[in-house]
């Protein structure tokens, strides 16, 4: 199916599996769960924890990031705004200020590891040990330091209004695709972020208006498309979760960032967008440093795929006929991006 959506009514053909491949899907997601890495040895810290205690309504936003100071203040501040009370960061060795900027943060909990991002399976085991933490059966964030998540009404309606309209479909997750921003200029005109706490629209305003696929796979509804793949041929999985009820069943390690277990739970329309950062100023020094970590998923397979095109360098422009301007969570809407939980005014 493409995406978006062209006509409100197709969203209920969207995420319907068969009973048959329902029973696939959680024969799938008890084996994935069963070969889940061990962390024998794997130590995660607290260098900070905030003293005020948590209630039953706090969302709780776990995240790993690194070398992140040039935008983290504007991660704080759109996640502030919607109503995030706490946040719990695994800080991966950052040395450009990151960790000094959530030392700072009276609403951080910082924590660092002994073990790597990739020995941590992507930060998928750390994810777990944080919701054990914090606690099962809450409503979690769970996100990159490169993604902002929207919803339908976000700029005036808090996360709280958002989780009590997934819970009302009778939903314990929400799906939601990166949506890469790119700069109205090419790769190595787009401006530093500044000041700080602005957010990443002000520099990468566009997006792809077209050419995405909508489909269901093994793991989940999936999203395919972008400017990685139009311009690169990297047909990475845009899928993630980033709204979460985190029961006794859910588990990161042993799946993926795309696809949490149990499997079963990631089959639905889209119901928000995350706004996915990944072309700032240094965009291209980011890609080469992540490919040469191997840090990321298969080796860092499809960032290499575009670190080695002849097509990626600073005079690299993503735009073309249909790029988009964002122009809010209202137009994203409108525009068959996200299905509208809310109820009728």
């Amino acid at each position: 199916m493409l995406y978006p959506i062209k006509r409100p009514d197709d969203w209920s053909k969207v995420g319907r599996i068969s009973f048959i491949n329902k029973l696939k899907i959680a024969k799938r997601s008890r084996h994935r769960k069963l070969a889940a890495k061990k962390w024998t040895g794997l130590t995660l810290s607290p260098i900070r924890r905030s003293t005020r205690s948590l209630s039953a309504s706090d969302v709780v936003l776990l995240c790993v990031t690194k070398n992140t100071a040039c935008h983290i203040n504007s991660f704080l501040d759109h996640y502030r705004k919607i109503g995030v009370t706490r946040f719990a960061f695994v800080d991966d060795h950052s040395n450009d200020g990151t960790r000094e900027i959530l030392l700072s943060a009276a609403d951080v909990d910082t924590f660092e590891s002994n073990f790597t991002f990739a020995q941590c399976d992507g930060g998928l085991i750390w994810r777990d040990i944080l919701v054990g933490l914090y606690g099962r059966d809450r409503w979690y964030l769970s996100v990159d330091s490169d993604e902002y998540l929207i919803y339908p009404g976000c700029e005036k309606r808090p996360i709280g209004d958002f989780i009590s309209d997934v819970e009302r479909t009778g939903l314990k997750r929400a799906l939601a695709p990166m949506i890469d921003l790119y700069g109205d200029c090419p790769l190595g005109a787009t401006e530093p972020h500044f000041p700080p706490n602005a957010p990443p629209t002000n520099f990468c305003p566009l997006f792809d208006g077209d050419g995405y696929l909508l489909t269901n796979e093994t793991q989940c509804t999936a999203v395919h498309g972008g400017p990685r793949k139009r311009v690169f041929g990297a047909d990475m999985l845009l899928t993630k979760f980033p709204l979460l009820f985190a029961d006794e069943e859910t588990q990161f390690n042993g799946s993926s960032h795309h696809a949490p277990l149990p499997l079963q739970r990631n089959f639905a329309p889209v119901h928000a967008v995350l706004l996915h950062y990944k072309f700032p100023a240094g965009a291209i020094d980011t890609f080469h440093t992540i490919v040469d970590r191997q840090s990321h998923a298969r080796g860092s397979h499809w960032y290499r795929a575009i670190v080695e095109s002849d097509r990626f360098d600073e005079t690299t422009d993503l735009r073309y006929v249909h790029s988009q301007a964002f122009a809010g969570s209202e137009a994203l809407v409108a525009n068959g991006y996200m299905q509208d939980l809310r109820r009728p005014a």
